[in-house]
């Protein structure tokens, strides 16, 4: 389907949001405002690769584990002679955008963005700080095209302050926000989770929300910052107050609980498969034993309490992964379930795209990729039933939407075409 005729949807339809967005995070901002019918336009440099958020220009290839690791992120597991148009990374996150090659950092580039700035809503980007400033497009710049825009900027550190210049990825921002020192098992290895990502998502998407409604109350745009580290730390607040009330570093708990005993993930029969299960109560436990046969090892008089199941814990352990151990994953947690007990299987990303809650619910849709093929792609996470989401087309190939962009919204010239081709600006791949 064409940008032309795209169908209008949601409650942010006849909204026209800009894309400057690298990697995850900033993406997955646009893509949820997009979800909710917001005309999403990712604007591309074709003079700067964006490795980040297309992944590598020349994959490794052949049989060896290195190119093998590497296939995993494409269809089919073949990087073809357009990796940037084939990678799963981008493709997830980018349905229902459409996709314009624009050289911002030139003056000609830079007239364009402002001319489609006129004629936009607003903009997302999560890039370093300064990038705006040094392309020329400054947020005062741009609110002098358009009074209305709304900006949205997301860097991990926010826009000043000491440290703001920081450079790093998504889990060295993690540990800037005291992720890793809580994530992992008690005595072991941290673990990080790329956390800041999934939870910058929606902050973004929250920040253009409220300033759209600031904008319907006064008239004017405005200038937001999502500092992602400020926004992890949110996620963390009773364990950043017990740091601050206590003195004291919070403890790891891997898969146990300060409130539950037993708690945990429990090797079961298959390879790499496994169930998490919750005891909350005196009550759960004992339906925990009458489900495992009732074994000795559960038959403790100190078991009943609260206590006594968290100073025996390990012993517990034993005795269910005994069980679990001899139990396909799905029928252990089913049988659990169907005893009250809080437990699920562990599921990997083949057991999560098959699983028939999901597929019933018709969360997952079918979309037509012209390079990468036909597949699955996750749905939209909110269901608004008077307005809902539709996944209209699969994610844009670089430069897809250039006729619709420059032609039918800024409005360029026949000779302004012929110019912007010329010169680079417009384009189909990268230079």
């Amino acid at each position: 389907m064409n940008a032309a005729d795209r169908p209008a949807f949601g409650p942010l339809r006849g909204l026209r949001i800009l894309d400057l967005t690298i990697a995850l995070a900033g993406a997955f901002t646009t893509m949820l405002l997009g979800d909710m019918g917001a005309e999403v336009i990712k604007l591309e440099s074709r003079r700067h690769y964006p490795t980040p958020t297309k992944g590598l220009r020349s994959p490794p290839r052949g049989d060896d584990a290195v190119a093998m690791s590497a296939g995993r992120d494409y269809a089919d597991s073949d990087p073809g002679d357009d990796p940037w148009n084939r990678l799963s990374w981008f493709n997830s996150q980018a349905r229902g955008k459409l996709d314009a090659t624009m050289e911002i950092g030139t003056e000609l580039g830079r007239e364009m963005f402002l001319r489609l700035v006129e004629r936009s809503d607003g903009l997302i980007e999560n890039n370093a700080p300064g990038l705006l400033e040094k392309l020329g497009v400054s947020p005062e710049v741009i609110l002098e095209r358009n009074e209305r825009f709304i900006i949205v900027r997301m860097p991990p550190l926010g826009l000043w302050g000491p440290d703001y210049k920081t450079s790093g990825f998504g889990w060295h921002f993690e540990d800037l926000a005291g992720f890793y020192k809580v994530q992992g098992y008690p005595e072991g290895e941290e673990v990080g989770s790329i956390f800041m990502d999934g939870a910058s998502g929606p902050a973004g998407a929250n920040a253009f929300l409220m300033a759209l409604l600031e904008r319907r109350r006064t008239g004017r745009g405005s200038i937001c910052e999502v500092s992602q580290v400020e926004n992890m730390i949110c996620h963390i607040g009773d364990l950043i107050l017990d740091a601050q009330m206590n003195d004291r570093v919070p403890l790891r708990w891997g898969n146990r609980s300060p409130d539950f005993a037993p708690q945990g993930v429990y090797p079961c029969a298959g390879e790499d498969a496994w169930l998490a299960v919750s005891i909350r109560d005196d009550a759960e436990f004992v339906r925990l034993r009458q489900v495992l046969g009732d074994p000795h090892g559960l038959q403790d008089p100190s078991y009943a309490t609260l206590g006594g199941r968290r100073a025996g814990h390990d012993l517990i352990d034993a005795v269910i992964a005994a069980w679990t151990s001899r139990q396909d994953k799905m029928a252990a947690a089913t049988r659990l379930q169907e005893a009250g007990i809080p437990a699920g299987p562990v599921l990997d990303e083949a057991d999560a795209s098959s699983d028939p809650q999901l597929h019933s619910r018709g969360f997952f849709e079918m979309l037509d990729h012209p390079s990468a093929g036909t597949h699955f792609h996750a749905g939209a996470n909110v269901r608004l039933p008077a307005t809902p989401a539709v996944l209209w087309r699969a994610a844009p190939t670089v430069g897809q939407d250039n006729e619709y962009v420059y032609r039918d919204i800024i409005g360029v010239t026949d000779e302004e075409w012929a110019t912007l081709v010329s010169d680079g600006h417009i384009g189909t791949d990268y230079l």
